[in-house]
């Protein structure tokens, strides 16, 4: 089923395009990590190995669900059980990739169960955001001369309609998303018949690796949006290029500066609307293109401004680490 996901292809694609574009601009800033300077404020400018507990820190409080760090699986053990956050909660790996572990606990049960089992030492533990509608915002900045958004897209949570006939195991089998994690969800949910026309929600994670889908709201990309967004990003200093995924109760209330952010991804973010399959491969092609050249724009004002880029040692160490992550990443 992923070889024949255009999800799968255009992911290839973004990552084989972008290889060459970085090659490219490696020789054309003299250095292998030019990336760095798009985000002065987070480690690797969010490319490789940044930490969620470097990011939250910078983000207003207002934008964001009750968070806390924990530095040890022990110390998040003690955490979860004293309930301070009311569950269902959300857990996560302090360095993270592609929504790898990210985990919405409905009962202390479940948390424990998550934290005994995870080979990582630090997590992120936030309150549930209840908000019916999640959406990825695709932001970057030029100083004061260039602002906007790129990409804007909602993401949908794996749902199964029943036919009166089939169970709800067999619906989970059928489900069409190649990334579905159909196992782990059929040991979660008792297999019982679903009545004609009635939905079951598998999961509530936005993130494609597990299941969600991509719906491109280009369309929907105006200077309302902008200022709505620009209502938090304003607040922040040392990120300027990145991807807000956040909840709303509408598109309406985003632009009005009224969602909370549940993840913010910096350099390695990518323009989530390719992934819609309405978005031939000429166009993703175009846009990751596009892409690129908003992302070196913002690599240059910051250079401009004295910058020190990392060195080649201090790259190759944060690729290593985060090929450690991958390699975690269904443990």
């Amino acid at each position: 089923m992923k070889w024949t996901d255009q999800g799968y292809w255009k992911s290839l694609l973004f990552y084989r395009q972008s290889v060459v574009y970085y090659w490219l601009l490696s020789a054309r800033y003299r250095s292998f990590t030019w990336y760095a300077a798009a985000n002065p404020g987070i480690s690797h400018a969010g490319m490789l190995n940044e930490k969620k507990s470097e990011i939250y820190p910078l983000l207003p409080t207002a934008f964001l669900p009750p968070t806390r760090f924990l530095d040890s699986r022990e110390a998040a053990l003690v955490f979860v059980r004293s309930e301070e956050f009311s569950f269902p909660i959300v857990i996560k790996p302090n360095v993270g990739l592609k929504g790898i572990a990210v985990e919405v606990c409905h009962d202390l049960q479940e948390a424990e169960i998550y934290l005994e089992k995870s080979p990582r030492s630090e997590f992120i533990i936030q309150e549930y955001i209840n908000l019916p509608r999640e959406f990825a915002v695709l932001f970057y900045r030029v100083g004061d001369t260039e602002k906007g958004i790129s990409s804007f897209i909602e993401k949908k949570y794996p749902q199964v309609t029943g036919d009166g006939i089939m169970t709800l195991h067999q619906l989970i089998d059928q489900h069409p998303h190649p990334y579905l994690q159909k196992n782990k969800w059929k040991k979660y949910y008792r297999d019982e018949k679903l009545e004609k026309g009635q939905h079951k929600l598998i999961h509530t994670i936005g993130n494609y690796s597990q299941g969600a889908s991509f719906h491109s709201l280009q369309s929907e990309i105006d200077s309302q949006m902008l200022e709505g967004v620009l209502s938090c990003m304003d607040q922040i200093e040392g990120i300027d290029f990145c991807r807000l995924d956040v909840k709303a109760h509408s598109i309406e209330k985003l632009k009005e500066g009224d969602f909370k952010i549940i993840e913010v991804n910096g350099g390695k973010s990518e323009p989530l609307h390719i992934y819609d399959t309405n978005t031939s491969f000429f166009k993703a092609c175009r846009d990751i293109h596009r892409h690129w050249v908003k992302y070196t724009r913002v690599v240059n004002y910051h250079l401009s401004r004295g910058f020190r880029l990392l060195t080649t040692a201090e790259g190759v160490r944060a690729l290593k680490q985060i090929k450690q992550v991958v390699k975690n990443k269904d443990k």
